[in-house]
């Protein structure tokens, strides 16, 4: 049915405009000369108020923003010129933003009529804005700490490199690629970190399908945290690297390692403990890692995740334990 005194066609457009009003949690407001609400439509649920119509304060808001409601109001019939500001809606403990837009209202000849008010529930994108804020922020952090780390191994990696240009980027390279595919496992799980069995996989994986039966992983499967997860992972590139070169995961090694992660406690708090238990054939004298490998096992490591580490080198055998401590991982 149309409404009174309108066409067919204006009570399809009007229809159209409340439905749109609806579908864009927006409410159209207006007010005579005397500030007193004549038209409301679409009020949101949340709003404390509703009845509005006769009224010439918005009711439900608190006292300073009505107050500023109502001194906006004034002002835009005054002047003439358009306004916007934000309110907040509180009930109980919950509260809805919105974003209030106020416009002069004028007949043909510019006279004023009264002023009209748009209302716009911006909750939800004022919470996505804070949100990607937020991330934004958390990105600069961690690249610039990530950028720190890959300064570091450049410079070591330059300072314990012997031999030509080709020696240094070959081995960086290598370090270089060990990060990028851990920080892959740390960006897919939205920045929790990486799971301890994935990282090894991840790391063996970069230097090729080691022989069948040489690569066990047991014990638990922690969450690491990003910090902890790209040293692991660094840790875990040395060790594979020279496995895959000259040890238990080479093809003439004939060896086996086992990889494993175990929860043991330390002054009180629970520990997770990496072991990396590397056995070649009898008779092959295992060949230890390059300095700067030591040292990435011995110092970089544990002390960029707040724990110590052990590394033995013995004939036919390599052995590393790193203690990682509690807030570095999740059980």
């Amino acid at each position: 049915m149309p409404h009174e005194g309108l066409s067919e066609h204006d009570t399809m457009r009007l229809r159209a405009l409340e439905s749109g009003l609806r579908q864009s949690n927006t409410c159209v407001l207006h007010q005579d000369r005397d500030l007193v609400y004549d038209l409301v439509e679409n009020l949101p649920d949340d709003w404390p108020a509703r009845a509005l119509l006769g009224e010439s304060v918005a009711r439900g808001l608190s006292e300073a923003h009505a107050q500023g409601l109502l001194d906006a109001q004034a002002a835009v019939l005054t002047n003439g010129h358009q306004r916007t500001l934000e309110v907040e809606i509180r009930q109980g403990l919950s509260s809805r933003l919105f974003e209030v837009i106020i416009c002069p209202d004028t007949d043909a000849d510019g006279a004023p009529m009264g002023i009209l008010t748009t209302l716009k529930d911006i909750t939800e994108w004022r919470e996505r804005e804070r949100a990607m804020t937020s991330l934004m922020r958390e990105v600069s952090h961690r690249s610039k700490n990530l950028l720190a780390i890959v300064q570091s191994v450049a410079m070591q990696t330059a300072r314990h490199s012997s031999g030509s240009i080709e020696n240094f980027l070959d081995k960086f390279r290598g370090r270089l690629h060990a990060l990028s595919s851990t920080q892959d496992l740390v960006t897919e799980s939205d920045w929790r970190g990486t799971l301890f069995r994935a990282l090894v996989h991840s790391q063996v994986a970069r230097v090729g399908q080691p022989p069948a039966d040489a690569l066990r992983i047991e014990g638990e499967d922690p969450m690491l945290g990003p910090n902890a997860a790209l040293h692991v992972g660094l840790a875990i590139h040395e060790l594979v690297t020279n496995a895959s070169l000259h040890g238990a995961l080479s093809r003439e090694g004939a060896g086996r390692v086992i990889v494993r992660a175990l929860f043991g406690e330390e002054e009180g708090k629970t520990v997770m403990i990496m072991e990396w238990d590397e056995e070649t054939r009898p008779g092959r004298e295992e060949q230890p890692l390059p300095r700067f490998g030591t040292l990435v096992l011995e110092r970089i490591v544990p002390l960029s995740v707040g724990g110590h580490a052990d590394y033995r080198v013995a004939p036919g055998r390599i052995g590393y334990r790193l203690v990682v401590p509690a807030g570095q991982f999740e059980k």
